[in-house]
């Protein structure tokens, strides 16, 4: 670690917890914020002696001890009372809440034709495939990410999600009827009747709910800044189209095509890399406007 970071890495960790502080409700949110205090206090006692900022740094030592204690009991306080974790995002996350989270980049840099997009944040980068994270590198210390645990849980009340895990699929939807494993693969489908559930790495990716039976609500991740019109366009985003059409009647993900389709019936809409590329209106069912 270069000692000469030391002081601004330490302040822009200590900003994420203060921030993240002021939102934190369930354990694991709790326990970032500690986590984050902690690496705060490590850099301000990285602090060479030559630097100007040294005499600060000492003081904030002690600061920012108090505030690791006072996380560490709340994320105790609040282990035996779960709650949705809202605030943070990780490998898996869609690009929708980095932003949400973490605002625009600096800089974007789209490969297409391998799937891939890099969002840059100063020094500090993330990749995507398809639309999701899959690295990162937080070189300024300022991503509000969960280093240690996948993105939280889409369930929501009565209804799975995707990005769902495995167990709150069985908890909502019940035993299925058939279980399929692919050798040499992280993929699953879970089968029931004629509708089916697909896992990757024991999450949601897609599915199809042919026999109407599956209690899927796909929500979209909104930041408040989308319009309030009832038609998408070829520039709206991923879940701008979710906002506008509702859950779809089938989702369909091919990392290897850098593919995601949402069905609406018989009419379809297409996403590569998380961006429209084209949809086919055949039920005459979904409310875009061409300019």
């Amino acid at each position: 670690m270069p000692r000469s970071e030391a002081f601004r890495w330490a302040v822009n960790r200590a900003m994420s917890a203060a921030e993240l502080t002021q939102t934190a409700q369930s354990a694991k949110e709790w326990q970032q914020v500690a986590n984050w205090w902690q690496e705060a206090v490590k850099l301000m006692q990285a602090v060479p002696r030559s630097d100007a900022n040294h005499a600060v740094a000492l003081a904030k030592i002690t600061e920012y001890q108090n505030n690791l204690t006072y996380a560490q009991n709340r994320s105790a306080a609040a282990a035996d009372q779960p709650a949705a974790t809202k605030n943070l995002w990780g490998i898996g996350s869609r690009r929708a809440m980095v932003l949400k989270l973490q605002g625009p980049p600096t800089e974007v840099d789209r490969y297409d034709s391998m799937c891939k997009e890099v969002l840059h944040y100063g020094k500090s980068r993330i990749e995507l495939s398809n639309g999701m994270v899959t690295q990162y590198e937080d070189f300024d210390r300022k991503f509000k990410v969960s280093e240690t645990e996948p993105p939280p849980s889409a369930r929501s009340g009565s209804a799975w999600n995707l990005g769902s895990t495995k167990e709150d699929v069985f908890q909502i939807q019940g035993t299925p009827t058939r279980i399929v494993n692919y050798d040499y693969s992280d993929r699953e489908t879970l089968y029931y009747g004629s509708s089916t559930v697909e896992l990757t790495k024991q999450r949601v990716t897609g599915y199809s709910n042919e026999g109407g039976n599956l209690r899927v609500r796909v929500v979209p991740i909104l930041s408040g800044n989308e319009g309030a019109g009832n038609v998408w366009t070829l520039d709206s985003s991923r879940e701008e189209i979710l906002r506008v059409q509702g859950t779809p009647t089938q989702v369909l993900l091919d990392n290897s095509a850098c593919s995601e389709t949402f069905y609406y019936g018989s009419s379809s809409i297409n996403f590569k890399n998380g961006f429209v590329a084209g949809y086919d209106n055949l039920d005459r069912n979904l409310r875009v406007k061409t300019r």
